[in-house]
């Protein structure tokens, strides 16, 4: 949450997000009726948090596992040079088994996570797609057991977001 953003939300929003989080199929009548409010305004502030960017598109998530894929990994790379990544980066959108890529600091500059039908495809993955994009130097795969449990991000209370921001400052 940018500065800009930081005295727009309050805590109206916040139980909006919170509600939309847990049921991004709520009807926006019921979630009127839950925070005690009225469906216009939960329309507007609706509106209001896509326009600022902070509520994204809604999507069903797919379960991987039911969908075929038994192995999940994720994948270190190191690009040869600075100015590679992000043309690798473009490669790896390309590559429907890879579904997210952060940048990272340290020996290695990207992280990948990988769905994988088995350890074969994985493997397949790794070396027929992943090491043959230009500019990658090599990588290091950690195959996930399970996944324990994965969740949004939590939204910060406004005493949060100003302690922080004081002590980033300080």
């Amino acid at each position: 949450m940018n500065q800009a953003l930081e005295n727009q939300i309050d805590s109206t929003d916040i139980r909006i997000l919170q509600a939309l989080m847990d049921d991004g199929r709520i009807a926006y009548s019921t979630l009127a009726d839950e925070i005690g409010s009225s469906n216009t305004l939960v329309h507007q502030r609706v509106k209001k948090l896509r326009d600022q960017g902070i509520l994204k598109k809604p999507v069903f998530l797919v379960s991987p596992e039911h969908a075929g894929y038994d192995t999940s990994a994720f994948v270190l790379m190191i690009v040869r040079e600075a100015h590679e990544i992000l043309e690798v980066i473009e490669a790896l959108k390309r590559i429907p088994e890879v579904v997210s890529c952060i940048s990272i600091m340290g020996r290695y500059d990207l992280m990948v996570r990988v769905y994988a039908v088995n350890n074969r495809h994985l493997q397949d993955i790794v070396h027929e797609k992943l090491q043959a994009i230009p500019g990658v130097e090599g990588t290091n795969t950690m195959v996930a057991f399970e996944v324990s449990f994965e969740r949004q991000i939590a939204i910060p209370d406004a005493e949060t977001v100003a302690t922080y921001r004081a002590h980033k400052k300080a």
